[in-house]
């Protein structure tokens, strides 16, 4: 039965749609890095600097705990939540973006945004970071800074699910599951 039911969702995607142009001449962007079975967040700022985000499992990502063993806890009880930060120097392309990030990148998908949307996403986690920089972890492997994340991390709440969510205040709708990273962008230009 769990065997049918990982199998079922392994079939899962997050088939994002382009948001339509809004009417703004402020409009950045926003790439959905897909890292494989996970994926990160990046925004321009409105300096032409852009900010990685990611969300994960604390032990996975801000203490590099990565074993076969400790995956299992992170497929069937809630642990404890990493939000992972890294400044980025512009400018927003894809060549640049795999410059300056260490771990693989499978895909980068590219959205224009208008400005005050992305803001307001980056001003919400840069506080959540300032919130809980006392407990800030570096780790160099990920080239990411961590604190804390707000919610557990489980399988059904996982850095995919965070993403969706974050797109999804970016005025990107995300339809389906993407649990495992899974991410389809139709009429995509290679």
């Amino acid at each position: 039965m769990v065997l049918g039911a990982v199998l079922l969702l392994s079939a899962c995607a997050g088939v994002v749609t382009r948001p339509e142009p809004e009417p703004v001449i402020d409009s950045r962007p926003v790439m959905l890095l897909d890292h494989g079975r996970h994926s990160s967040l990046v925004l321009t700022r409105a300096d032409r600097s852009m900010v990685r985000y990611l969300y994960g499992d604390w032990r996975w990502y801000a203490e590099r705990d990565t074993g076969f063993v400790r995956a299992f806890p992170t497929l069937f009880v809630p642990t404890r939540s990493a939000l992972g930060r890294r400044e980025l120097a512009g400018p927003a392309t894809e060549d640049n973006l795999r410059r300056q990030i260490p771990v693989h990148v499978q895909a980068v998908h590219a959205f224009a945004v208008a400005g005050r949307r992305i803001d307001r996403l980056d001003q919400r986690l840069d506080a959540h970071f300032a919130d809980h920089s006392e407990k800030s972890l570096f780790n160099a492997y990920y080239d990411l800074e961590f604190v804390p994340g707000p919610e557990p991390y489980t399988l059904f709440d996982n850095s995919n699910h965070v993403v969706a969510d974050w797109l999804a205040e970016l005025g990107i709708e995300v339809r389906g599951n993407p649990i495992f990273g899974r991410w389809r962008v139709p009429n995509e230009t290679p």
